[in-house]
């Protein structure tokens, strides 16, 4: 796969995620995303699929925000929504590398990406230089998972983060621009009536009601991390 992607301004981010971040929920009702049954099985557990990735790992003031959001979430819409996620496992994604249900095969590819991801992670982890970063909405991601995105905070912070993206897509190119944000909850797989789509939007209302976090991200925070399933990950080597 080859994708060419440029750096984009905030102007352009903010054009490209605007529409579908702030008007995310349908009218009516609505069906999860057939590939989230891969992930997480009818009674909202957490199935194995594995991967590796790069991600922000975030202060832990802002995992307790993002926390106090989520207990909100599922306190309307609960019975729509899989296991929680640990507040542990609260990350920015940068680049997704590999993942899918276990495999042979899916355990060589993770190896043959993991040198030159580590080795990148490596390289920005002495750039000590910050990316301001703030809150926009809690959306609904492709009807697999509700999510709070993340905007650059301004120009400068756009266009690294862009550069750091870049990096990564020289290693695993990606079909899809980055957009950043910490997944606070994942859906159950199947049918989302009309009024627990409601209930979905006051959860999204009660997140526009509450100040817009910002953090301040820096090479030191990136790491190289695997997952065992969408409530595990950690830190390797």
């Amino acid at each position: 796969m080859e994708y060419q992607t440029r750096l984009e301004t905030l102007q352009e981010f903010q054009q490209r995620t605007y529409g579908f971040t702030s008007s995310s929920l349908p009218y009516g009702s609505m069906e999860t995303n057939p590939g989230l049954s891969r992930k997480v099985d009818r009674e909202g557990k957490f199935l194995e699929y594995q991967g590796n990735t790069v991600v922000f790992n975030l202060p832990w003031k802002v995992k307790e925000k993002i926390l106090a959001l989520q207990g909100e979430l599922y306190r309307l819409c609960g019975e729509v929504l899989a296991e929680p996620i640990e507040t542990a496992t609260f990350h920015i994604t940068l680049h997704d590398l590999v993942s899918g249900p276990p495999s042979a095969g899916l355990e060589q590819e993770i190896k043959r990406t993991e040198h030159a991801a580590v080795r990148a992670v490596n390289e920005l982890s002495g750039d000590k230089g910050g990316i301001r970063m703030r809150s926009t909405f809690l959306f609904n991601m492709v009807n697999t998972s509700m999510v709070l995105g993340f905007e650059p905070g301004d120009q400068e912070s756009c266009l690294k983060l862009m550069g750091y993206y870049e990096i990564f897509q020289r290693i695993v190119p990606l079909d899809y621009p980055l957009t950043p944000h910490v997944t606070v909850a994942y859906f159950r797989p199947g049918r989302i009536s009309e009024g627990q789509v409601c209930s979905l939007k006051k959860a999204v209302d009660f997140a526009k009601s509450q100040e817009t976090l910002e953090t301040k991200l820096t090479g030191e925070m990136l790491e190289y991390q695997v997952f065992s399933d969408m409530n595990h990950y950690w830190k390797t080597p």
